[in-house]
């Protein structure tokens, strides 16, 4: 009797920390509480979520984690900034506490160890970076405004318009070093194809200049001191306007902060003095034909990926191996020869449709004999014909006997091989490094000039897998094809 009412009281006693538990521990994902608790604006709460030197292989959490040091860092730079926040960055050992002098006062910037590790071009990248654009709230450095509209300017703003303008017109709004001459087209192409969406701050914000030798201000208002004159015919994006209307020259209007190509900087002008024009079609359609090659491009990845198995979409004799993550990518390892054999398997993709350039994303490797890691044959006549291989050693890159020295440092890197032209039975290609050409002329292997002048064949990617590895490596992480 005695044992039966202590079991029913262990009973009870179990079932009521049962119930305590369920009632008050989280046993949801951590995604799934980051993203709560950014939604809920408790962004420290999101940073200690993740062990300190933590980088998570979800896309959402670095994306989460990366805006929540946006959304403080705006925090610790508000009119009174508190102690304890400035205390917890200070002890923090993955982030880093930068004061930057500027005038109006000190700048506090945390280094964001997460935006990195975001796919390039991915929503998630696209989102943290508009996010710490849209959270600056006073001027910054020079060259850190040049730094971030450089890499605004390369994202695809569609999809995201009302976002990506306001953040465009936030920084914008600060001096920048000057940037390119190609940089500056891009920006054009970019701020008259969002003055043309009706979702945007910049709609209907395009404007002509009339006059000559019109005053530029630093304010809002003839009391504020002169930055410029400008005169006719300019082109002006108006990003603000001050809602006290003024009478001047005979002309009511209003202050506006307009941003001004030519002089690659903003400044406050007076709306008189300007007529609204519509956006440029002609700088709109060079704008998707500079994102058309990301709408029609192949993009091949290994997120997904175990080792255990052929990387999805890929054919031939696969051999196992371990994926490698670096960074929040998995990375595809091509092994080196051993000393004994230089016997090796393929894997390949088929392609349909056109293709001119060959994109590849690698880690350098240490070895010192080339490794070959990517090949680029034409199937014709059903059979598979190599036009082109590419191997890297711990220096240089070879296409099939054209080398390039690599500048050393073994950062991840990025290049492509643009397939330029014909002759006879050779296809003529250059290899390049975003806009720099590094080898120009690289002819193909041979092929059946009869099938390339009837067009009756097909590209394929293809993988070299040593049977016999050594330990000498290339990583691979992501090949993207398509048409420029």
């Amino acid at each position: 009797m005695i044992r039966s009412r202590v079991f029913l009281a262990v009973s009870f006693l179990f079932l009521f920390v049962v119930l305590i538990t369920y009632a008050f521990v989280d046993f949801r994902e951590r995604e799934d509480k980051a993203y709560d608790l950014y939604k809920s604006e408790a962004y420290r709460k999101v940073l200690n979520l993740y062990q300190e030197k933590e980088i998570p292989a979800s896309e959402l959490e670095l994306t989460l984690l990366s805006e929540s040091i946006s959304q403080l860092e705006k925090k610790l730079n508000e009119k009174e900034t508190t102690k304890d926040l400035l205390v917890f960055f200070q002890k923090r050992s993955d982030t880093k506490l930068i004061e930057w002098e500027t005038t109006r006062g000190t700048y506090y910037h945390v280094e964001d160890p997460y935006l990195p590790n975001l796919k390039k071009h991915g929503d998630g990248y696209k989102r943290a970076l508009i996010t710490k654009i849209i959270t600056i709230s006073k001027p910054i450095p020079k060259s850190e405004v040049k730094n971030l509209l450089l890499k605004l300017i390369l994202e695809d703003p569609r999809g995201m318009e009302e976002k990506y303008s306001s953040a465009l017109s936030n920084l914008l709004s600060f001096p920048f070093e000057s940037i390119g001459e190609i940089e500056s087209e891009f920006l054009v192409q970019t701020l008259h194809f969002l003055s043309n969406q009706a979702n945007t701050n910049l709609y209907h914000q395009t404007a002509m200049l009339r006059g000559k030798n019109v005053n530029l201000r630093s304010g809002p208002g003839r009391e504020n001191s002169e930055v410029g004159k400008i005169s006719e015919p300019e082109r002006a994006f108006c990003l603000e306007e001050d809602p006290t209307s003024e009478t001047i020259v005979g002309n009511i209007g209003h202050w506006k902060r307009c941003y001004f190509p030519n002089l690659q900087k903003s400044a406050w002008i007076f709306s008189g003095f300007l007529t609204e024009v519509p956006p440029d079609s002609n700088l709109i359609a060079e704008f998707e034909k500079r994102f058309k090659s990301v709408d029609n491009e192949i993009r091949i990845d290994f997120e997904g990926w175990t080792g255990n198995q052929i990387p999805s979409t890929f054919f031939g004799n696969y051999i196992t191996r371990d994926s490698i993550r670096i960074s929040g990518e998995t990375g595809f390892p091509i092994y080196g020869f051993s000393k004994n054999t230089k016997s090796f398997e393929r894997i390949c993709k088929k392609l349909s449709g056109d293709k001119n350039y060959f994109e590849f994303s690698f880690q350098p490797t240490e070895a010192e004999n080339p490794i070959p890691f990517l090949e680029l044959h034409l199937n014709y006549d059903n059979k598979e014909h190599l036009a082109y291989s590419l191997s890297l050693d711990k220096e240089s890159i070879w296409v099939n006997k054209n080398r390039y020295v690599l500048d050393g440092e073994k950062r991840r890197e990025n290049l492509s091989l643009h397939i330029e032209s014909r002759e006879g039975d050779k296809w003529n290609a250059s290899l390049w490094r975003r806009n720099t050409g590094l080898i120009q002329s690289i002819r193909s292997l041979p092929l059946d000039e009869s099938a390339l002048n009837s067009r009756r064949f097909s590209w394929e990617i293809c993988l070299p897998l040593a049977k016999e590895p050594n330990r000498e490596k290339v990583i691979l992480f992501e090949i993207r094809t398509g048409i420029h």
